[in-house]
C-alpha cells in the first residue's frame, strides 16, 4: 500500500513540475473558446487538483491524523492555509452583495486556483531533491521567456497574447504576457533569485556564469519594457534589500577584499554590458522612445497632482507625461470611493471593474495596484489580515536567511529564503504596475516558494533540535 501511494505522490509531482511550468508561459500555450482559454497549465491544475483529492480519500490515515502532521512541510505553514480559507469564505459571501456575480464568480475563480497554486509549493516540496527540481525548471522556463523576449526585440515578431500583435505597438518587448509591465514585474520578481544564487549556493563556475549572463539579458530586457514602477522603483527597493541584507547572510571569512572587488566590477559590468546590448538590438526608435519614459519619472509624479482630488466630472485629464498618471491617480481615488461606499466591507470579488466602467477621469477598468485590488474587492479586514501575514512571512524568511537566526540552516534554504525576501519587498512597487494580479501567476509562484522554503527551513530545524537533544 505505501509502496502505491509513494508511486502517485511522484506522478502527481510530475504534473506539479509541468504546473508551475505552464503558469508561468500562461495563455500562450491555450486554445481560445469565446472567452473562456483553456492552456495547458488549466488541464494540469485541473488533473493535479483531482489526483491530490483522489490521494487524500485514498490515503485515509492522513485524513484521520494518524501520520505525525508535525513533521510535514505543510503543517510549519498551516496559519497561512487558514487564513486562504478564510479569504475564500468571505469571498464567498461578500458575492450577495456584488454588483456583478458574473464579474464576482469569474474572479472567484480565479482566486480558487491561484490559491491552491500557491499552496501547492509546500505540499510537494518536501526534500532537497524536489526543491533543486522546481528551482531549475523554473529558471528553465525563465531562460525561455527572457530569451524570447531578446528575439521579440530584435524582429518585432510578437506572440498572439501580446498588446503588440497585429498593432501599432511593434516596439514593445512583452514576451509571453499581454503588456510589457507584466514582463517587467516578472524580471524584477525574479532577478534576486538569480543575484543570490552566484553568491550563496555552491554552484560549478559554468552554471554561475550562465546566471550572470541571464542577469544581464534581464536588465536588458527590462530597461526595453520602459515600465517605470519596475526600473525606478521596484529593482532599487529589492537592490537595497539585497545589499543591506548581504551583512548579514554571508560569512565573515568571505569578505575579503578581493571578493568585494570582483562583486562591485560584476555589478557595474552587468550594467554596462546590458545598456551595450540595449545600443545593439534595439532600433533608435525604440530606445529614445524608452529612455523618455523612464527620464519622464519626474513628470510623471508631477501629474498627480492634476485634476484635483474629487472624484467627480468627466473625461480623461491630459498631463505631462500623457493621461498615465492621471488615470492611475482616479483609478485610486474612485476605489477608495467605493470602498466607502461598501462601508469598508469591500465592492465583492472581481467588482471594481464593473464599477469602475463610466466612472470619473478614468478610461480603464483595472485599479492597476495590486494592494488597493484587494483592499477595494475585500474590504478592510482582509486587507488587514493579508498585510500582516505578508509581512509575517518577510519576517519568517528572514529568521531563516541571516546568519544570526538560521545560522544552521542548509545553504539552499537560505538562499531561498533571503532570494523570496527580497523579491517580496520589491513587489510592494511592482505589484503597481500590472493591470491585475488575481491572475498573474509569476507574483503566486513567488509567494509559494516563500512558504516551500519556510515549510522546509522550519522543518529541517526541528529535527535537528531532536537530533541535538537524544
Amino acid at each position: 500500500m505505501d509502496t502505491l501511494l509513494l508511486r502517485k505522490h511522484d506522478r502527481l509531482e510530475k504534473i506539479f513540475y509541468y504546473m508551475i511550468a505552464f503558469a508561468l508561459i500562461g495563455p500562450t500555450l491555450g486554445i481560445g473558446t469565446g472567452e473562456f482559454r483553456l492552456t495547458f497549465f488549466r488541464i494540469a491544475f485541473f488533473v493535479l487538483a483531482v489526483g491530490i483529492l483522489i490521494r487524500f480519500i485514498w490515503n485515509k490515515e492522513y485524513i484521520n491524523g494518524k501520520q505525525n502532521r508535525e513533521f510535514t512541510t505543510i503543517y510549519q505553514v498551516r496559519w497561512f492555509g487558514a487564513f486562504f480559507c478564510f479569504w475564500l469564505l468571505y469571498a464567498l459571501i461578500s458575492l450577495t452583495w456584488a454588483v456583478s456575480l458574473k464579474d464576482g464568480i469569474r474572479y472567484l475563480i480565479f482566486l480558487v486556483m491561484m490559491l491552491v497554486l500557491t499552496f501547492s509549493f509546500p505540499f510537494f516540496i518536501r526534500t532537497y531533491e524536489s526543491l533543486w527540481k522546481t528551482s531549475k525548471i523554473l529558471v528553465m522556463v525563465y531562460a525561455i521567456i527572457i530569451g524570447y523576449a531578446v528575439f521579440e526585440s530584435m524582429t518585432f515578431i510578437h506572440l498572439p497574447v501580446s498588446r503588440g500583435y497585429n498593432s501599432e505597438l511593434v516596439s514593445v518587448v512583452t514576451s509571453v504576457f499581454t503588456n510589457q509591465n507584466d514582463l517587467a514585474t516578472f524580471i524584477t520578481l525574479a532577478l534576486p533569485f538569480l543575484i543570490t544564487a552566484i553568491f550563496m549556493l555552491p554552484l560549478h563556475k559554468k552554471y554561475k556564469w550562465f546566471l550572470y549572463i541571464g542577469c544581464i539579458f534581464s536588465l536588458y530586457t527590462l530597461f526595453a519594457t520602459g515600465s517605470r514602477s519596475n526600473v525606478m522603483f521596484a529593482l532599487p527597493l529589492a537592490c537595497v534589500v539585497l545589499l543591506l541584507g548581504v551583512f548579514f547572510v554571508v560569512k565573515r571569512e568571505k569578505w575579503t577584499k578581493q571578493n568585494v572587488a570582483k562583486s562591485i566590477i560584476a555589478v557595474l559590468a552587468a550594467i554596462i554590458l546590458a545598456n551595450a546590448v540595449g545600443f545593439v538590438l534595439l532600433t533608435d526608435k525604440a530606445r529614445a522612445a524608452n529612455n523618455a519614459k523612464l527620464a519622464s519619472i519626474f513628470g510623471f509624479l508631477g501629474d498627480f497632482q492634476k485634476g484635483g482630488w474629487d472624484a467627480e466630472g468627466e473625461g480623461v485629464i491630459e498631463g505631462e507625461t500623457g493621461r498615465s498618471a492621471t488615470v492611475r491617480k482616479f483609478l485610486i481615488i474612485n476605489g477608495l470611493h467605493f470602498l466607502h461606499n461598501s462601508h469598508y466591507l469591500g465592492v465583492g470579488p472581481g467588482n471594481v471593474e464593473p464599477l469602475m466602467e463610466g466612472a470619473p477621469h478614468v478610461d480603464k477598468k483595472n485599479i492597476h495596484n495590486w494592494w488597493l485590488e484587494v483592499l477595494v474587492n475585500f474590504g478592510v479586514l482582509i486587507f488587514v489580515m493579508y498585510m500582516a501575514l505578508y509581512f509575517w512571512l518577510l519576517w519568517r524568511l528572514w529568521k531563516l536567511a541571516s546568519l544570526k537566526h538560521g545560522a544552521s540552516t542548509s545553504p539552499v534554504v537560505r538562499w531561498g529564503a533571503f532570494a523570496t525576501l527580497s523579491s517580496l519587498i520589491g513587489f510592494f512597487f511592482g505589484g503597481m504596475a500590472p493591470s491585475s494580479c488575481i491572475h498573474y501567476t509569476p507574483m503566486w509562484i513567488t509567494l509559494g516558494i516563500g512558504l516551500a522554503v519556510i515549510g522546509f527551513g522550519e522543518l529541517e530545524r526541528k529535527k535537528q533540535a531532536i537530533r541535538g537533544s537524544e
